[in-house]
């Protein structure tokens, strides 16, 4: 049985779903039913759920307000080198 849907769309959809948008998203932006995309998502053994670097950005996004709270104390102990007495 041939797919409705061009197979364009469907690589659009892949392409989608591999950068790491939600089916119903992906589902909603191309006009195709979300089972479809669930389908192909699934006949294909693509992973659903966050990709792997959206763990590592959330670990950078935490080193980064370390970094700012760290910076934050220190200039209320000592102020920058330009500023005069």
């Amino acid at each position: 049985m041939s797919s409705p849907h061009p197979a364009a769309s469907r690589t659009r959809v892949l392409q989608l779903l591999s950068e790491g948008h939600a089916a119903q998203d992906v589902a909603r932006r191309l006009g195709i039913p979300a089972s479809t995309v669930y389908r192909w998502r699934r006949s294909l053994g693509i992973p659903h759920g966050p990709s792997p670097a959206h763990g590592r950005v959330q670990e950078l996004e935490a080193e980064l307000l370390l970094y700012r709270r760290t910076i934050d104390a220190l200039s209320d102990v000592m102020p920058p080198k330009d500023v005069t007495r």
